[in-house]
């Protein structure tokens, strides 16, 4: 008997998320070993040591279901960020959040705003909920905010702002985003999606928290995923208004976070040394890449995030070439590249790799 289950149309037209090749995929493939995964912008030193070791007593525990009430690591994070714990709204990674979000404010008859390219994520939550998509190209490389302003209708509820943006790793001041949320209606959600928000060398930047006091329909998002090396354990968590967190979790998911990824983020919250080795390192293979890239005649967008975005002719050619080398990175359309910083073996690799890929 064939397949007769009615799915909903908007479900069916989705392009779902399509993760970057993991390695012992390609090793498998290609029959090779010490492949280079600079595709998803993971962090390349790991979690703390304080992370393992926490992890170590962690798993004694995993029979019993987790905190639901994460109360523990709200302590900490409410304590880290100087906000109260009941603005606090933890995630199966930021990603679940977004569609959280999403499912709170979105019908089909509703509209949401977002940048493109930025991340995948933005426009499937969109389908999912069969609301309206208002795609807003960006400007030189950015977020057109003033764009945004000016798309804005009464149907408008949603905004997702990515800063910095994913995969261009460029970024909008705190000044315009401000301005956009003084002309931004009450009614319309802003979500503020800061995943990489530690690697960000812009001072004047760091303020963001301060807005959710003045701005009621503002929501922040962050990530254990990158910076603290907790990616595999999928943990996010957001800053919004108490009245908006108390919705959300009237109809998430219980025990959505497991045991281990609470007790992680816990432990990597502590280590601030650690934290400012990913930083530094990040900083240096960041300006690398960019300086070797310049040194082959390729002026890579400058980058405040993890990852270096750059267009080239044939990206999908040069992109098989590299993972015939060993070296995964992500392609995004026909012309453009993105490449993670790593180690500064890995980043050395890439750089080696793609001079032979672009050799012909």
């Amino acid at each position: 008997m064939s397949f007769q289950i009615p799915i909903r149309p908007n479900i069916q037209k989705m392009n779902p998320y399509v993760p970057g090749k993991p390695i012992d995929e390609v090793e498998r493939e290609l029959g090779i070993t010490g492949v280079s995964k600079l595709a998803s912008n993971e962090n390349p030193l790991g979690p703390s040591p304080k992370v393992y070791e926490a992890l170590v007593i962690g798993a004694k525990s995993v029979h019993r279901y987790p905190d639901g009430s994460a109360f523990l690591l709200k302590k900490a994070l409410a304590k880290y960020l100087n906000i109260k714990e009941e603005s606090l709204l933890l995630g199966n990674g930021s990603n679940e959040l977004l569609i959280l979000l999403a499912e709170a404010v979105l019908t089909p008859e509703t509209e949401v705003l977002y940048a493109v390219p930025s991340f995948v994520v933005y426009p499937i939550a969109t389908q999912l909920f069969g609301a309206i998509a208002t795609p807003i190209p960006l400007y030189e490389n950015k977020h057109d905010l003033k764009a945004f302003a000016n798309a804005l209708s009464s149907k408008t509820r949603l905004v997702f702002i990515c800063n910095p943006n994913n995969p261009t790793g460029t970024m909008v001041s705190l000044l315009a985003i401000e301005a956009f949320l003084k002309i931004c209606p009450p009614t319309v959600l802003v979500v503020l999606d800061e995943a990489y928000y530690e690697y960000v060398e812009e001072k004047t930047y760091f303020e963001s928290l301060q807005l959710l006091n003045r701005y009621s329909n503002l929501v922040i998002l962050r990530t254990f995923s990158k910076v603290f090396g907790l990616a595999g354990l999928r943990i996010g968590y957001g800053m919004a208004r108490p009245e908006l967190v108390d919705a959300i979790q009237r109809f998430r998911q219980p025990f959505s976070i497991n045991s281990l990824a609470l007790t992680a983020a816990e432990a990597a919250l502590q280590d601030r040394s650690h934290l400012s080795k990913v930083v530094q390192l990040n900083k240096a293979m960041r300006e690398k890449i960019q300086n070797g890239l310049k040194q082959l005649g390729i002026l890579a967008i400058p980058s405040q995030a993890n990852f270096v975005y750059f267009h080239i002719q044939n990206s999908s050619a040069i992109y098989e070439k590299l993972l015939n080398q060993g070296v995964i990175v992500r392609q995004f359309g026909p012309e453009a590249l993105r490449v993670s910083t790593g180690t500064e073996e890995e980043t050395e690799r890439f750089l080696i790799s793609f001079k032979n890929a672009i050799a012909k």
